[in-house]
């Protein structure tokens, strides 16, 4: 069944005019106020927390708090995630450089958040694994896959990184969530 929309007129904006349950579509790149609309919008997408990390080029352990994590193939192994430019670890994760990705578990609120700050002081207090290539991984995770950076591309103000998992470990615990600007358990 097709739902009935406004028609185009010849001077619409095809991406602002159709309606949908009383909402008009916008240009995501039209104003500070879109883009923070189209922010909003994403948030919609609940996705689960995860914590990357790896070691810096003096071998200092660096992480941070990430939800733009995917799979990407099964064959082989490969995962992605986006890092902002601007973001201190930028240039942590280069290719060739092993990395963890530390699904968080619904208990884990505290690291979301103490891994989301930019500071020096990360670690401090945090129960620890050594992974492979001595990448630190975080107690009490749900899922942790261990990986090599295998390629970045550029994507706007973020770098897209592919990582191929060279060893898994699946806990079987309840993950934790970000939805709405909000981190939830599952059930929230």
């Amino acid at each position: 069944m097709r739902l009935r929309s406004t028609a185009l007129t010849k001077d619409a904006d095809p991406a602002c005019a159709l309606v949908i349950d009383g909402r008009s579509g916008i240009d995501p790149a039209g104003s500070e106020e879109a883009r923070r609309e189209f922010r909003n919008t994403l948030g919609h997408f609940a996705t689960g927390v995860t914590c990357m990390t790896t070691l810096s080029p003096t071998g200092e352990h660096v992480g941070m708090t990430v939800s733009s994590f995917n799979s990407l193939s099964l064959d082989p192994p490969l995962i992605l995630w986006s890092i902002a430019n601007y973001a201190i670890s930028f240039g942590c994760f280069r290719v060739g450089d092993a990395f963890a990705v530390n699904v968080l578990s619904a208990e884990q609120e505290n690291l979301a958040v103490k891994f989301s700050i930019a500071s020096a002081d990360k670690f401090e207090s945090v129960e620890l694994h050594d992974g492979l290539s001595g990448v630190p991984l975080l107690a009490h995770c749900v899922v942790y896959l261990e990986c090599i950076v295998e390629a970045r591309y550029p994507g706007g103000d973020h770098d897209i990184i592919v990582g191929r998992v060279r060893r898994i470990f699946n806990i079987g615990k309840s993950p934790l969530l970000f939805h709405g600007g909000s981190l939830r358990a599952l059930g929230d």
